[in-house]
């Protein structure tokens, strides 16, 4: 074997060092996982735009939830801060507002088809007390309740009409807001929310 224009005394064979060879190889492991990661986030955010634009909902960036305690149906406290690590949609409703009893029944069927693991409901009354909410609502309503009395928090999420509901992510952070009553268990809205984290029961067969 002869090598082209090169000398005599400098025909060697290149040997490529180790250190080199392990360098490229972690640098193509790199490219290719930043190639997934990029296609994912793609895919991921494709998913959540198209979902989203299907219910109508105003995207509010991943801003912190406004935190808030409040006395919870059947005693004790509910905090927001507890449920951290689920997907969270807080409803706030009233009783005397036709619309927010209109799609209650939605809400329920909601709560029902999902895993609460990852996934929760908290439906905040402006009433002024428990007794319109406890006349209205059925004894085993699959979503926890609490009462805003005064519209406090409400206020604070920036409500003023009724119903109006905010997504909270697992990291506590606010994602969407949704204007006047859903039909929260469409096929949409629950596409919506799976790309978010929520998942479905298992169907038994």
């Amino acid at each position: 074997m002869t090598y082209s224009s090169m000398p005599k005394d400098a025909r060697r064979t290149w040997i490529v060092p180790r250190s080199l060879k392990e360098a490229f190889v972690a640098f193509a492991m790199v490219a290719v996982l930043t190639v997934g990661i990029s296609k994912a986030v793609q895919h991921f955010g494709g998913r959540f735009e198209r979902a989203r634009g299907a219910v109508d909902a105003d995207d509010l960036g991943q801003r912190p939830a406004p935190s808030f305690r409040l006395p919870s149906r059947g005693g004790g406290q509910l905090e927001l801060s507890k449920l951290r690590g689920k997907l969270v949609l807080v409803n706030f409703w009233a009783t005397w507002c036709p619309p927010c009893r209109d799609e209650m029944p939605s809400l329920e069927k909601l709560a029902a088809s999902l895993e609460p693991g990852s996934f929760e409901i908290v439906a905040v009354s402006v009433d002024e007390s428990w007794a319109p909410v406890e006349k209205f609502l059925s004894p085993r309503t699959p979503f926890q309740v609490a009462l805003d009395d005064g519209a406090r928090t409400s206020r604070l999420y920036g409500t003023s009409k009724f119903p109006e509901s905010y997504l909270v992510d697992a990291e506590g952070n606010l994602r969407l807001k949704f204007v006047g009553p859903r039909q929260w268990d469409d096929p949409n809205m629950v596409r919506l929310l799976e790309s978010l984290g929520a998942r479905r029961k298992p169907v038994h067969g």
